[in-house]
Parts: structure tokens; sequence; C-alpha cells
């Protein structure tokens, strides 16, 4: 992306906040990966004030006051300002994007440490994008974003396909909500056994496609 005026800036600002909100403000993200049919998973939670750290400007604005002004479209021009180096106009490319990683993730490994300056411990993502995500009391949080193929700065012996991305509420215990699932395959397969099934609500769980199960997909030939 271009240099872009700051009122264009927060047009993209604004629209994700709403996407923010509604897809991932308050919400806890399991990202399933297979290797070898063993699965793993890691799970994030996120929180109003992690919005800022993606968008990539700098505000005097504290994290929480700039989500709720970026929701209600009451950003000004004068309350942020950019990254001398371009990093914000990356960041700003993809930042709607971003907004839906609970569906489009793909890949996930640990940060490479490629970047001296950034602190982060996990990035999941697809070959054009990535969010940064560090551990804060056994959970982790985004904390960073790249206009970047995951791959490039992930250590290579970590990196996993994901296979299932399951979301809930905060306050729900269990997972209720389906929103990815690798093609091919069901929630009753192997690799959903054991600990991460007993993660999730298996009599409430919902989706916005057929969730695919055994019990449908496995019909004996004639």
């Amino acid at each position: 992306m271009a240099a872009i005026s700051k009122e264009k800036a927060l047009g993209i600002i604004h629209n994700s906040a709403v996407l923010y909100s509604n897809n991932l403000a308050g919400r806890n993200v399991l990202f399933i990966t297979a290797d070898d049919n063993i699965a793993a998973y890691f799970e994030a939670l996120f929180l109003a004030q992690n919005f800022l750290h993606l968008t990539g400007v700098k505000t005097n604005l504290s994290s929480e006051f700039f989500f709720k002004a970026a929701l209600n479209k009451r950003l000004s021009p004068t309350s942020i300002s950019f990254d001398a180096g371009g990093v914000t106009e990356l960041k700003l490319e993809i930042l709607p994007q971003l907004m839906a990683i609970h569906i489009t993730a793909r890949m996930i490994g640990d940060y490479d440490n490629s970047k001296p300056l950034l602190i982060t411990d996990k990035f999941a993502g697809t070959i054009t994008m990535a969010m940064g995500f560090t551990c804060v009391n056994k959970i982790y949080i985004p904390n960073t974003a790249f206009k970047v193929d995951v791959r490039e700065i992930t250590e290579k012996a970590t990196r996993r396909k994901v296979v299932a991305i399951f979301t809930k509420t905060r306050a729900n215990e269990l997972y209720d909500q389906l929103t990815y699932i690798a093609k091919g395959m069901t929630i009753d397969d192997e690799v959903f056994k054991h600990k991460i099934i007993e993660m999730v609500d298996q009599a409430n769980l919902t989706a916005s496609f057929p969730i695919p199960r055994k019990a449908l997909t496995d019909k004996p030939a004639y």
C-alpha cells in the first residue's frame, strides 16, 4: 500500500473495529493443529485493548479508549500518527482481513526471532498475513501483525497446519462454535479425540456451515 492519508487510515480502522467487535472482542479462539495425525492446540483471548496493537498506529489514547472511539467512529486525524518506516501502512492494508483470523488461519508456528525489536511468541496466519500472539498468564493474546507469509517468520520445526478452529464467548467454559475445519475432515476424527474434544461443547456446537460428522459422511458402498 502506498502512503495513505490519515483520513483513509481512520476509515480502515473504524470499519475494522466493527469487525473486531463482531468477530473477536471478548472471545476465546481455539486453534487446533496437526502433524502426522498428532494434534496440538493453543488458545487465544481477544480483548478490546488488543485492537490497537494490530493497527500499527501510534496514539496517546489508552488502548481501551482507542477501541471504543474507533468503534464509534470518533477517532480524529490528530489522535493518531504513523510509523516512520512504513509499517503502519502495511498493517492497515491487511487489518480488515485480520479481523477474520478465527476463520482464515491456516498455519501456526513459533516466532523465529528474525526481527530484533519484535517481542512475540507465536504467529497464526496465511501466505499473505500473520498475527502474532504473546503468552500472558498461560493464554495467548494478539500483540502484532504483519503483511507476510507466516512461514517466513516462524520456526520450521514448530510449524503446523491448522485443521480446525473453535470459538466461544469468554464467559463460556466450553467452545461452542466451529468456524473452520479442514476439507475432508470430520469432528469425529481421531485427531480431535481426548483432551481437545473435552474442550468443545458437542451437544450445543454450531457453525455457519453443515458440521461434518462421520455418522453423516461414512455411508456403506452398494
